[in-house]
């Protein structure tokens, strides 16, 4: 006689969808999609979509899919950890050693520093597909800024930098304003839902090396430039220090931290939303308006004719 076995599922969705609801009307910057993000997938619970489902990866996935249809948000992410889930010990510890210690690791990849070269005609270009904590990552940037210093125009290739840490947006941005006038300038701003506070993200007054000052500034987009890489290229855009050539870039905004769900999930839920100074509004579920509008391939060419046009004496 031949014995079937039933494999059951691993994990509860019930669960996660409680725990996700819950952290969500917590946390979420905006507690009205908070409610509807977490009625759209109790629906989805009732209607048996997780169900069948015993991988966790695909259900983080699946859920993932269910939490930005209903929220238009691209920062929402449902992950499964196979090893369990590190609870951070209070809401107000930003980094985790567990992420420190992977930040520290990027050195490995060079921080995504990709690319410096002193085109023809002395117009510099730089790329870079991560923004990067200056604890760990200034150091390069700065020497990079140092290398490009003397260039009568400067490329800034964005186009597959997928974002990273606001404070480096700060860091690199301070190059392109006056230390006299950082007082007066505020780049950016992060309003965060749970405490009622708006971070302000002023000019540093002090960057190593030689600032890149009346020189003219291009910032290369596609689809794929999103989060941090935005934020570069909106505060610069609107602060008139830089033109965007390319594409729309992909709308995310919203900021935030990892939250436990259960003892194998973990959600990043956005809890603070950039508000600009000078638009004050931002780019969310919009993406960056190029002020040179073209298809991402031929993004540096025209930057590129643009910067020599411009440098012509």
């Amino acid at each position: 006689m031949q014995s079937t076995e039933t494999t059951q599922q691993p994990f509860s969705p019930h669960e996660i969808i409680e725990g996700l609801r819950q952290q969500l009307a917590e946390n979420y910057v905006f507690p009205d999609k908070a409610h509807d993000v977490a009625t759209a997938l109790h629906q989805h619970l009732a209607a048996g979509a997780y169900h069948d489902i015993k991988d966790g990866d695909l259900l983080a996935q699946t859920i993932t899919e269910h939490m930005r249809e209903a929220s238009h948000d691209k920062h929402l992410h449902l992950y499964y950890q196979a090893s369990g889930v590190v609870a951070r010990q209070d809401d107000n510890e930003m980094y985790t050693p567990e992420e420190i210690e992977a930040i520290r690791q990027k050195s490995k990849r060079h921080y995504g520093l990709k690319k410096i070269e002193i085109l023809d005609g002395d117009i510099g270009y730089f790329q870079f597909n991560e923004f990067v904590h200056p604890h760990f990552a200034g150091g390069s940037m700065s020497a990079a800024m140092t290398m490009l210093a003397h260039t009568r125009a400067l490329i800034i290739d964005l186009r597959a930098n997928g974002g990273g840490e606001a404070c480096m947006v700060q860091y690199l941005g301070s190059y392109f304003f006056d230390a006299f006038m950082s007082e007066h300038i505020q780049m950016n701003g992060l309003y965060d839902r749970r405490k009622n506070l708006l971070y302000q993200y002023w000019v540093f007054p002090y960057v190593p090396g030689q600032r890149y000052l009346d020189k003219p500034v291009y910032i290369l987009t596609s689809q794929r430039t999103f989060s941090a890489a935005e934020a570069f290229a909106y505060d610069l855009q609107q602060l008139k220090r830089a033109l965007v050539v390319g594409e729309t870039t992909g709308g995310g905004a919203h900021a935030g931290l990892r939250y436990p769900i259960t003892s194998h999930f973990e959600a990043f839920i956005p809890n603070v939303r950039a508000v600009n100074p000078v638009s004050g509004t931002n780019w969310e579920g919009v993406g960056v308006q190029p002020d040179l509008p073209v298809e991402q391939e031929k993004a540096l060419e025209l930057a590129y004719q643009k910067a020599l046009e411009a440098t012509r004496s």
